[in-house]
């Protein structure tokens, strides 16, 4: 209902013409407070005016009933119900009722309302096409919270409809649904007539307090429920049928069910509603609130709403799934891609200080391995070098004697860890033991920064010469160790290069050998390895060189099928102690010959430390990282993504360390977790710009 701009004056008519008929553009009095001054519409038992009231100069809506005469008792009856009624109601969306009566001079009963000024629904849905789903979805919402209020105050309305809903347009606010013509709803009033109506209405629902139905369909037929029809018996349920049918008008553009009269009660009674081109989803939500048994609609038009809502919600997550997620998951494998060549030329390991320390964590926790029973550690210490007035320059025949010895005893090899000096060149029980027994001779030799090499010069050019090259090379190797960042060794090598390109055992790697795994170097094996810092080197057989003379004598046949190691172990100096892993808890040092040990037991043992190599290690973190990014780019929050993540990442960290005790097998952490994290993080950027997924919960 709109006033018109400018409403017409005229001077008071008489009484006939202020009958509910009226319909002159002259003016006249209700109840000696209200003139009217047009007339805005027609309802089922009023006709609608403007109207001022004279004191307060604000304009008004009465509606005045509809009869060609004097207006009936019942007619009165019922006028009076519904200003009762619309006078109980309170709600935003419900017209409000600000006075009513019957007037004195002229007998009409009037109801006064708020004015409103706005578009009827049915002007809106004489419009070509149906609505928009999110617009009739905000409408609907509006008249369900209406027809809702009125049944929790016991007023059924009987008649909606579009054209009992108008739109207010006016003011600044946005529009608002505003729920009109109340006049035949029914209310139990505690009469005979209300008494005679049945306490359950067809259907199974009860009627609640305050709520009747009459034997009489004063509905339209296009909106009417079933049992409106078939009984005349109203309740709740034939309130929801019909705002069921608004529903549907405003997604299909017209009512469900179109012809005569006859027809339209017919197809309520018997047909089905035509299927409308909406999702599944909203088409099922659709249907429940217009099913022909009463009992199996929703219990209330907000229940409507809310089930439809959450069908278009379902139905908008589905088209999105269609279209995004195939999309996100390209996006994910394209940024997992570009993820795996990045990790191809980062440094590896990424972060070396966090990987070794988690390699030190494996150690630590890790059960420790008896050394090899094999290896033999015989000792120059500070007691060995005084035992003889002669410096260790001057002991080579000594010592090359000595050395024969252990191994015409049955020592399987003896390896020097000693930078020998040249005059060990002069000494011929030296030069004996090299001609007699080279390939079971290890020396040591270490290679300088500047490329020189340090140690060979023990040998004479004639023993040179008798060893020819082949046998003379095979009897050096490298001593040199890589020291990490925080000056503990932890890698050993197999081979060093030369300065022409190629590659020299190292002194471990010539020294294993001998055991039973002879030379541990094996095709696709790196040059440097782990050490295996899990043995126990306190369980090393060890003996003086002071005592080895004795124990030759006694009891040669303890040093059969040994490795002997021969070094110092000069505690006193420190300049041939390393720091190394160790299960205490902290890096310990230890003599460059138990180091040695260490490696030769390690080589030995086939290299039971390893690492994987980086490929794989990439490839599983590009998969991971794919995973990661599509959770995030598919996902509605970030959150549970993020969880994941820590938890993911938190459970391949724990598990490295059972892979270690188990298989000796050292995990990369930093690498595939710093390549996730990247990931992830560049998925949180990226999902900013991409359409987020619709919620599917609806309060």
């Amino acid at each position: 209902m709109s006033a018109p701009s400018s409403p017409s004056v005229g001077t008071p008519p008489n009484r006939s013409e202020c009958a509910p008929a009226f319909d002159s553009e002259r003016s006249c009095l209700i109840a000696g407070k209200y003139r009217l001054e047009e007339r805005l519409g027609e309802g089922a038992l009023g006709v609608v005016y403007r109207a001022v009231h004279l004191g307060l100069e604000k304009s008004f809506a009465i509606k005045l009933l509809k009869t060609a005469g004097a207006p009936s008792p019942a007619a009165l009856a019922r006028f009076r119900r519904e200003a009762v009624a619309l006078g109980r109601l309170q709600h935003p969306n419900i017209v409000e009722v600000t006075d009513s009566g019957v007037d004195r001079l002229f007998g009409a009963p009037y109801l006064v309302m708020e004015l409103l000024e706005g578009v009827s629904l049915s002007d809106i849905c004489r419009d070509p096409g149906p609505l928009p789903l999110a617009r009739a979805l905000s409408l609907l919402a509006e008249i369900a919270g209406a027809v809702d209020a009125a049944h929790a105050a016991g007023v059924l309305h009987r008649d909606l409809k579009p054209g009992n809903v108008f739109l207010c347009t006016a003011g600044p606010d946005p529009p608002r649904v505003k729920v009109l013509d109340f006049g035949i709803a029914e209310m139990l009033t505690g009469t005979d007539e209300a008494a005679a109506s049945p306490a359950t209405p067809p259907g199974g629902e009860e009627s609640p307090p305050g709520l009747t139905a009459t034997g009489a369909l004063h509905g339209t037929p296009l909106y009417a429920a079933p049992e409106l029809i078939r009984r005349g018996e109203a309740s709740r349920a034939s309130d929801v049928y019909s705002f069921g049918v608004i529903a549907y008008e405003l997604l299909g553009g017209k009512p469900p069910f179109q012809g005569t009269v006859a027809q339209v009660l017919t197809a309520h009674l018997e047909e089905e509603p035509p299927r409308l081109p909406l999702s599944p989803e909203v088409w099922l939500a659709l249907s429940e609130p217009l099913r022909k048994d009463p009992a199996l609609r929703p219990r209330t038009a907000s229940e409507v709403v809310r089930r439809l809502r959450e069908s278009a919600a379902q139905a908008e997550l589905a088209r999105w799934r269609s279209t995004e997620i195939p999309r996100r998951n390209w996006m994910a494998a394209l940024l997992a891609g570009i993820l795996l060549a990045i990790g191809f030329v980062l440094p590896w390991p990424p972060l070396p200080a966090v990987e070794s320390w988690i390699g030190d964590l494996r150690i630590r926790s890790s059960p420790a391995r008896a050394p090899d029973a094999r290896i033999l550690l015989i000792t120059l210490d500070e007691a060995s070098l005084g035992s003889s007035p002669l410096s260790l320059a001057n002991r080579a025949d000594e010592i090359g004697h000595t050395l024969a010895r252990l191994l015409g005893a049955g020592a399987r090899g003896v390896a020097v860890d000693l930078l020998l000096p040249a005059q060990w060149s002069a000494s011929q029980g030296f030069s004996d033991l090299l001609l007699r027994h080279s390939e079971k001779v290890t020396l040591a030799a270490f290679s300088d920064p500047d490329g020189s090499v340090v140690g060979t010069e023990c040998v004479d050019n004639l023993t040179a010469a008798a060893l020819g090259p082949q046998r003379l090379s095979g009897i050096f190797g490298f001593v040199n160790l890589d020291e990490d960042r925080d000056g503990a060794v932890r890698q050993g090598r197999l081979s060093f290069r030369d300065s022409s390109g190629g590659e020299q055992p190292s002194w471990a790697a010539r020294a294993a050998r001998s055991l039973r795994y002879g030379n541990a170097r094996e095709d696709g094996v790196s040059q440097r390895f782990w050490i295996d810092a899990r043995i126990d080197w306190t369980r090393y057989a060890r003996i003086s060189w002071r005592q080895l003379p004795a124990s030759l004598d006694r009891n040669p046949d303890w040093f059969r099928g040994r490795l002997v190691l021969v070094g110092g172990d000069l505690r006193g100096s420190g300049d041939d102690y390393h720091r190394i892993p160790h299960r205490s808890g902290r890096n310990t040092a230890v003599s460059g010959l138990t180091l040695q040990a260490l490696m030769v037991d390690t080589i030995g043992a086939g290299l039971p430390v390893r690492e994987t190599g980086r490929m794989p290690v990439l490839a599983a973190a590009a998969l991971g990282a794919a995973l990661v990014i599509a959770g995030a780019l598919r996902s509605r929050r970030a959150g549970p993504t993020a969880l994941w993540l820590s938890v993911g990442g938190a459970v391949f960290l724990a598990l490295s360390f059972p892979v270690f005790w188990w298989t000796g097998l050292m995990l990369p952490v930093t690498a595939p977790l710093l390549l996730v994290l990247v990931g992830f993080l560049t998925a949180l950027a990226l999902r900013r710009k991409l359409p987020s997924p619709p919620e599917v919960s609806v309060p």
